[in-house]
């Protein structure tokens, strides 16, 4: 996940999935605070959010071979690196993990210690500006691009098809926007209730929402597969989707020549 670095983050130990009462109205920020409490704060905040890693780590029996590479743009804490390692502790893979946030690198190099069947390269980087990664394998963007304007997203789908080998797939996830009001309202609802029922109070619930104004974009998702078209990949298909929550999967080429 990408965005801008605080400058004046509060240090002081943060209270799991209520860290969103810290920020203001459209000031959400990946900072320290964050990464200190990102795997218990994104599994109570996105729905299905451990299913949807299982369902990626399950996808790389086939898209990920011996000596693989596997690209995540956002990677966060690298729990999807280490989940599909621990799916496959003997095949040996190259790893590359883009993130902003030096402190989530520095989480991810913790939880990805002692896995020795990854080379992992991290880079602190913003993944709008040009990629100089080997050919890909898999790359992820999960729950990264909806930080992005479209043309933005356009962009960075863009350099990874570039960087991605012929037989090459990607993988994204994020929180779309249901085109009619009448489902935008009952997803948004039940998202509510999915974070009530994992332990965040409806105070910390509509404190991240404020937070996130101006700060995540979620567009429908026809504007999520056309972005995937023009950007040059092929064959997009849903993987996964609960309400306002979409996995989509596409190839680079159509016949993987």
């Amino acid at each position: 996940m990408q965005n801008t670095p605080a400058s004046t983050a509060d240090t002081s130990a943060p209270e799991g999935p209520d860290i969103a009462e810290r920020f203001t109205t459209g000031g959400w920020e990946f900072t320290p605070d964050v990464a200190a409490v990102f795997p218990e704060h994104v599994r109570a905040s996105v729905p299905f959010y451990d299913a949807i890693q299982d369902l990626v780590a399950e996808a790389s029996d086939w898209l990920l071979p011996e000596d693989g590479h596997l690209v995540d743009l956002g990677a966060s804490t690298g729990t999807t690196a280490h989940r599909i390692a621990q799916r496959h502790p003997a095949r040996h893979l190259r790893v590359t993990l883009y993130d902003r946030e030096r402190a989530m690198l520095d989480r991810a190099a913790e939880t990805l210690a002692g896995v020795s069947t990854l080379h992992v390269d991290y880079r602190q980087a913003d993944i709008r500006l040009p990629m100089d990664h080997d050919p890909a394998d898999l790359t992820l963007a999960l729950f990264t691009l909806q930080f992005l304007s479209l043309g933005d997203r356009v962009r960075v789908l863009r350099q990874a098809r570039r960087a991605a080998s012929s037989t090459g797939a990607l993988i994204v996830a994020e929180k779309v926007r249901p085109p009619d009001s009448r489902w935008a309202e009952i997803a948004n609802d039940a998202s509510h209730d999915w974070k009530a029922s994992h332990g965040i109070t409806d105070t910390a619930i509509r404190a991240k929402a404020r937070a996130l104004r101006g700060v995540l974009q979620p567009y429908p998702e026809v504007a999520l597969v056309q972005a995937v078209h023009d950007a040059g990949w092929c064959c997009p298909e849903v993987l996964f989707r609960w309400h306002s929550w979409l996995v989509l999967g596409a190839f680079a080429t159509p016949t993987g020549l």
